[in-house]
């Protein structure tokens, strides 16, 4: 039996070695929501256990129900899915129209304009909280929906996207479109959303997650229990006279989280063709 060349090995070495580096980073990475899982299942004794105890000696599946009558977490999901929802919906309208405009159509200034537009990416949300606290207030609108929801219309990042698909798309389907008797609406929405759906897809799923994990702007613009989000709610098992209720924290934390791990799992494959198709032409 002939002995592969020295050549034909070292590829499958190299390849063997990036595997087993991604495995360790991958571990390291899904380490601490294993040890939360876990935690979720635990009395608060055994969390404070030392040398750590990994695994619970009682799988308490009670700790999910009582973190869930902790608060009024069925209020405060609600809040989150109407704020989340509504901040998707506007931003898809506004950067796909904005990024049509700057992909298909020519006007003066479009590039300088292009690039103002994409200044928002460069200004910390920290800047711009002083300016939209005081802009809410003037507008009678703390806490309330529109508070949580009206700062986030626009996406520079959602434009600049969808924009890097439209321009992947062949510019003789357009023309073929207009010679059809289509206007910049027709074609927008028969033609460039559903060739751009993957862009779409991922620009959803990453505004849904940002905005329903989102916990400052909501601390700074609600001042009651009936406007809380998902996260503000994970807020009220630090709050004790005991200290920090971990077990049902980490429960809390779980169930929180599962809306938008569902979210990703059903839109995963467009998500990886998303960001695999979106290039960076023009």
């Amino acid at each position: 039996m002939k002995t592969p060349p020295r050549q034909a090995r070292v590829p499958h070495a190299e390849r063997l070695l990036v595997y087993i580096i991604l495995f360790g980073a991958a571990f390291i990475a899904f380490l601490p929501y294993v040890w939360m899982i876990l935690a979720a299942f635990k009395t608060s004794a055994e969390i404070h256990l030392y040398p750590p105890q990994w695994l619970p000696s009682v799988w308490r599946w009670e700790n999910f129900g009582e973190a869930w009558r902790k608060a009024p977490f069925g209020l405060f999901f609600v809040n989150s899915v109407i704020v989340t929802a509504s901040i998707v919906a506007i931003q898809l309208v506004t950067s796909t129209l904005a990024a049509f405009a700057f992909a298909r159509f020519e006007f003066p200034g479009k590039n300088i304009l292009f690039l103002l537009y994409l200044s928002i990416l460069m200004v910390p949300a920290q800047v711009t909280l002083i300016p939209n606290f005081v802009t809410i207030k003037q507008l009678s609108l703390l806490n309330t929906y529109g508070a949580l929801i009206l700062p986030f219309v626009a996406s520079g990042f959602g434009t600049f996207l969808i924009r890097q698909q439209f321009l992947t798309i062949p510019t003789d389907l357009i023309e073929a479109a207009r010679m059809d008797g289509a206007g910049p609406l027709r074609i927008l929405w028969s033609l460039m959303v559903p060739l751009s759906r993957a862009a779409l897809a991922t620009f959803s799923l990453l505004s849904a997650m940002w905005h329903w994990n989102d916990f400052f702007w909501p601390l700074i613009v609600t001042n009651s229990v009936e406007m809380r989000t998902m996260p503000l709610g994970l807020a009220v098992f630090t709050q004790g006279e005991a200290g920090t209720e971990w077990h049902l924290l980490m429960a809390a934390s779980i169930f929180t989280a599962l809306p938008i791990v569902a979210l990703f799992l059903l839109a995963q494959k467009q998500f990886v063709q998303g960001i695999a198709n979106v290039g960076l032409k023009g």
